[in-house]
């Protein structure tokens, strides 16, 4: 499995966590002491050092005063317009057989 800290869709996030930052006039030392960690978490961020949760998210989108549904939405929407569509898998772990046709 790829991990998910060097993917597109992960970078889709720390696109969003730098554009609502910088929306809302902060520095990443700002924003980190809004929400209470080191100097250097927002820059670990944003550098893709670090992951960041939903419930960071959510912090985050408050300390920046943006709706953190409206945003986990929009981020959201580009993720899923960027993984590739999965074929339903059956409980045994592989795709259902499809019946033939009579």
């Amino acid at each position: 499995m790829v991990d998910s800290m060097f993917t597109t869709a992960f970078r889709e996030i720390v696109s969003g966590v730098i554009a609502m930052r910088k929306e809302a006039g902060l520095t990443q030392r700002q924003l980190a002491a809004a929400v209470g960690r080191e100097h250097n978490y927002i820059a670990r961020i944003e550098t893709g050092q670090r992951r960041v949760d939903l419930v960071e998210l959510v912090q985050l989108c408050r300390a920046c005063n943006i709706d953190p549904e409206h945003q986990i939405l929009e981020i959201t929407r580009k993720i899923l317009s960027l993984l590739p569509r999965k074929r339903p898998v059956t409980s045994a772990g592989r795709p259902p057989i499809a019946k033939k046709k009579r």
